[in-house]
């Protein structure tokens, strides 16, 4: 599925009704943005994903053990 979307004078996209109905996007929602090599990749982060992100954030792991570790939640959020 894609659509095509305009940006507002404040940076705004409107991310289209059946695209958020099947992704569970609600106002409340908070989405996961990044840059890959120039192409934005927007994806759904959902609270359970935060609380957890949060507590593995407070165990003070090393960076590179953290970078992989968040990864994984983030895409085991995406997934399930």
């Amino acid at each position: 599925m894609y659509e095509i979307a305009n940006i507002d004078k404040f940076g705004r996209i409107l991310i289209p009704k059946d695209m958020r109905k099947m992704l569970g996007l609600d106002k409340s929602s908070t989405v996961f943005i990044e840059d890959r090599d120039h192409e934005l990749v927007i994806k759904p982060v959902h609270k359970k994903a935060n609380d957890v992100v949060k507590k593995i954030s407070m165990m003070e792991l090393p960076v590179e053990d953290w970078e992989s570790m968040e990864q994984e939640i983030e895409e085991g959020a995406l997934d399930g």
